[in-house]
């Protein structure tokens, strides 16, 4: 799942409703130390996320287009 085009539905699934909210809100992000900044998400909580399956693909990148646009 991509954190920064995955739907709140996912997000929750993964984090819980109040997390995911946090996570919409502070996107779009370059890398996980910008996850890391999110309140709650410390290092631990961040490589809990990344085991989970949890990705970053970079805004602009063709393949996030590709995914977002797909929902469509």
């Amino acid at each position: 799942m991509d954190l920064n085009t995955a739907s709140l539905a996912a997000l929750t699934k993964l984090v819980g409703l109040e997390s995911a909210y946090d996570l919409m809100l502070w996107r779009p992000y370059l890398n996980w130390d910008e996850v890391a900044c999110v309140p709650g998400f410390d290092p631990g909580r961040v490589a809990e996320l990344r085991a989970a399956g949890a990705h970053i693909r970079l805004p602009g990148d063709p393949r996030t287009l590709r995914d977002v646009e797909a929902r469509f």
